[in-house]
């Protein structure tokens, strides 16, 4: 069995999204639930 090893660290992982959600989100729709694939 091939165990795979994480791409990011749980910090690199959260500063992505974070830096994703702000630039990306627009005001009206802050708060609301997204999904974000960090590497796309």
């Amino acid at each position: 069995m091939i165990v795979r090893q994480p791409r990011y660290s749980k910090e690199e992982f959260v500063k992505a999204g974070d830096r994703i959600y702000e630039s990306q989100v627009e005001t009206g729709d802050r708060g609301k639930i997204v999904a974000i694939d960090i590497e796309t």
